[in-house]
Formats: structure tokens, sequence, C-alpha cells
């Protein structure tokens, strides 16, 4: 009985789990203002029109607010290629959602093209072209010459790899605080850690600090480069230049930050994750001690700071769910909290991934008496807290899946539709593994003596099951660029 009931009780992981979902639902429950990937409602003159009489100006709408950067991001032109415009295109002072270019009085009949290139209030470059004609028409084919403007396009490699770093960074920086608090400090209240001579218990526990701290540190700053590396490819694509160019083009970086969304995102995003990085600096003064009175490692530092930090990664967290397809679904309320809740499970799994293989790779080369032991302990918890993040997941996809689908049909029929089909697929391999490993740890824990080659075995496991994890993130990465199924 002894042993069951020291196997892992998955009752503290609950609660604790508990508590952070309720701190996400009270942020799905502030506002979202941002829709996502803009569409044209309507245009005056209207697309494919004839007949009309010379306008002073031409106006398109869209379904939210945008940005123009450039006043060239707007033009209308002619059969030949001139520009008819007089004047600066601008957004219409009493409509964000509209774009307005003062044409020359008087144009000839003919067919003229409206190109333009905006930037949605979910920082989506959008590109188009509308024509209409002057006179009885036929309407033209629209004068293509001069659209698409350059740029990375936002599902191409540099937009995806920077989603891929900006997730990764942060889901990172949550799955290590949340497995310190969830599974490394509860091992060490448990008997097998107990039963570890003292000797053991030091340089693991030194080692356990010392590693938390390093991956702190690279997890922390690598999340705030990931964003300034979003904001350098996304000025790119809102630019229509090259990434390298708009490395050197620090004016057009400055124009992007503050005249767009996504650039008012980024630098509250920023200032949040300098303050997790000034409260972990303080945690980590704290921990270590002066260089007078160093203080003995233990398995975790004070609770406030970390909890401090988990909030405010999520507050981040809760920054992209809000401006992204969740925001223009139905019931968005709901499907922002599922978002963000996925998002978060996810980081709480596949971090504590990460950070599980690296422990089970080095307690044992540490600990030669006590290392299967403390392996298995650490086997058991994690697997206790993987199922509820992974069922969370499951779940949560579910209902973000069902918001942005219209119709079954749309998952083979649909670029997004196929996307969620192989998150599914990897998902179930995810799943597969996960099962065999939970049965290996179970035998584990009824054992006296865990086997140093059982330990081994899930190991290896483990390391499988987070290249398929880090799979789907890349797959996730695509995802939120891609126009859903029911837009």
């Amino acid at each position: 009985m002894a042993k069951r009931a020291d196997a892992v009780t998955i009752r503290r992981p609950v609660r604790t789990l508990i508590r952070l979902v309720l701190v996400i639902a009270a942020l799905a429950a502030l506002p979202a203002s941002a829709l996502a990937h803009a569409v044209v409602l309507s245009s005056t003159p209207a697309e494919g029109s004839a007949g009309n009489a010379p306008p002073s100006e031409v106006r398109v709408q869209f379904s939210e607010p945008v940005t123009l950067l450039a006043p060239t991001d707007m033009e209308v032109v002619g059969e030949d290629g001139e520009s008819v415009v007089a004047g600066s295109p601008r957004v219409a002072p009493d409509d964000a959602r509209t774009i307005v270019a003062p044409v020359r009085s008087g144009l000839s009949e003919q067919t003229y093209t409206v190109r333009f290139r905006i930037v949605s209030a979910d920082s989506h470059i959008i590109a188009g072209v509308r024509a209409f004609a002057v006179g009885p028409g036929p309407v033209q084919p629209p004068n293509l010459g001069g659209t698409g403007g350059g740029g990375p396009s936002i599902t191409g490699g540099w937009a995806v790899s920077a989603r891929f770093l900006e997730l990764v960074g942060l889901g990172g920086l949550l799955g290590l605080l949340t497995f310190r608090w969830l599974v490394w400090a509860p091992v060490w209240r448990s008997r097998w850690a107990a039963a570890a001579p003292a000797e053991e218990r030091e340089r693991v526990l030194s080692w356990g600090r010392d590693m938390f701290w390093m991956a702190f540190g690279a997890l922390a700053v690598g999340a705030m480069v990931a964003e300034a590396y979003l904001l350098v490819t996304y000025s790119a694509s809102a630019l229509g230049t090259t990434v390298l160019e708009a490395l050197r083009n620090s004016a057009g970086i400055g124009d992007v930050l503050s005249t767009t969304r996504l650039g008012g995102l980024l630098q509250r995003r920023g200032a949040l994750l300098f303050g997790v990085f000034a409260i972990g600096v303080w945690q980590f003064l704290a921990e270590f001690g002066g260089r007078g009175e160093p203080r003995p490692a233990g398995p975790m530092g004070a609770r406030m700071p970390s909890a401090l930090m988990i909030g405010l990664v999520l507050v981040v967290l809760y920054g992209i769910s809000a401006q992204g397809h969740a925001s223009q679904a139905p019931w968005a309320p709901v499907q922002i909290g599922a978002d963000i809740i996925h998002l978060a499970a996810a980081a709480v799994w596949i971090g504590g991934l990460a950070l599980l293989a690296v422990c089970l790779l080095r307690v044992p080369r540490l600990a030669p008496a006590s290392g299967p032991r403390l392996g298995t302990a650490l086997l058991a918890r994690f697997s206790a807290v993987a199922l509820i993040a992974l069922a969370v997941v499951v779940l949560t996809g579910t209902v973000r899946s069902v918001g942005q689908l219209s119709d079954p049909a749309q998952l083979w029929e649909t670029a997004y539709g196929r996307s969620i089909l192989i998150k599914v697929g990897l998902m179930a391999l995810v799943g597969a593994i996960a099962m065999r490993n939970r049965r290996i740890v179970n035998t584990l824990v009824l054992m006296a003596r865990p086997s140093r080659a059982g330990v081994v075995a899930v190991r290896r496991a483990v390391t499988l099951e987070l290249a398929l994890a880090l799979g789907i993130v890349l797959v996730a990465s695509l995802l939120v660029a891609q126009v859903p199924g029911r837009v």
C-alpha cells in the first residue's frame, strides 16, 4: 500500500492545473478586438463593375481595421500601368477598416486596376487587386504589374520559423517553471528521495538547481530574441522586402512597431518577458545567496516568484491567442479560452518531456546508488501530470477545430484542415508511445529495486515522443497563418 500511495498521487497536480485553468479563464474574459485574415467587404467603384462615371476617389473596405505602411501600398492604374492616383492613399479618418485613394479628375473610359497591400489588425499581410471600368466597358483583366511587392510569405519559411521559435521559447519557459513546481519539487518529498544517500541527494539537487537556472536564462533571453525575430520577419512582409533588407531598415521596423497592432502587442510582450527575466534574477540571487553566505540547493525556491513568472508567461500567451483565429470564430471568448489553455497544456507536456529526458540521462550518473529510484519517481510524477495535460490538449484542440471548420469535408478539402489531420496523426503516435511508457512506469514503481534498463528504455521513448511533439509545434506554426476552413 505504501508503494501505491507513494507512486504519485495526481490530486496535487490536478489542483494546481485547475488553478492555472481558472487564471486562463479569467484572461479569456478580457475583451479581444482583433480579427484574423481581413477580407474585402466592398469597394467603390464596385469590383468588376462597368458604366461608372469618373470617380474622385477609390475606396476599399475590409472586415477589420487595417494599416497602410506606405502610400505606395495602394495604387490605381490604367490599362497601360500608369498611376492615376492624385495624392496619398490613406486610411479613412472615419473608418479604420477603409482605405481611400484620391484619383485624377476626368478619368478616360477604360479599365482601372486597384492594387493594395495592407497590414491587418492581427499582422497578416493582405495583398489583392480589384478592377472596374469607367464608361460602358467591358471590364478588362486587371493589370497585375507591380503586385506582390516582395517580402516573405506568412506561410513561408521565414514566418513559420519565427512563429516556431516563439512557441518553443514561450512554451519552454512555461514548461520549465511548471516542471519544477509540479514534478521536480514533489519528487523530493517522496520515499524514493528520502531513501537516497545524503551525498547523492546533495549532488543531484545542486545539479538540478544549476540546470534550472541555466535553462531559465537561455529560454527567457531566447523568448525575447524570438519576439525580435518575429518583428523583423513581419516587418519584411509588411514592407515588401527581404528579411536581411528589413534588418537594415530601422525606420521601417520602427513604423511597424509604432503603427501596427502587432507592433504594439510585441512591445507589451517584450515588457512582460523582461519582467519574467527580472523576477527570475531576483529569485536566482535569493536561492544562491551571497558570496559569503552560499545557500545549499533545495528542490525549489520561493513559490510566489515562481507563480508570478508563470502568470506573466500566461498573459503573453493570452496576447497570442487573442490576436489570432480564435477571436473571429463563433463564441470568440470560449475559443480564446480554449486556445490559451491548449497552448499552456502543450507547454506543460512538451517542456516537461524535454526536461524529463535530460533528468533521466543525468540523474542516474550523478547518483549511482539511488539514480534508478529517483528516475522512477520522476517518471511516475511526470506521467500523472502529462496524462492530464494531454487530455486537456486533445479536448481544447477539438473545441478549436470545431470553431474553425463549418463542414467536416474541410478537413481534407482545405490546407487548414489537412494541417489539422497531420497534427491528429502525430498526436495518435504520441499517445501510443505515452501509453506504452505508462505501462513500463507502473511496472517500475512496483519493483523493490527499479531496473536501470527499464529507465533507459523509457528515456529513449521519451526522446522519440519529444521529437514528434516538436513536429506538432511546427505544424501549429504553419496552421496559425492558414485561412480557417469556415472562412
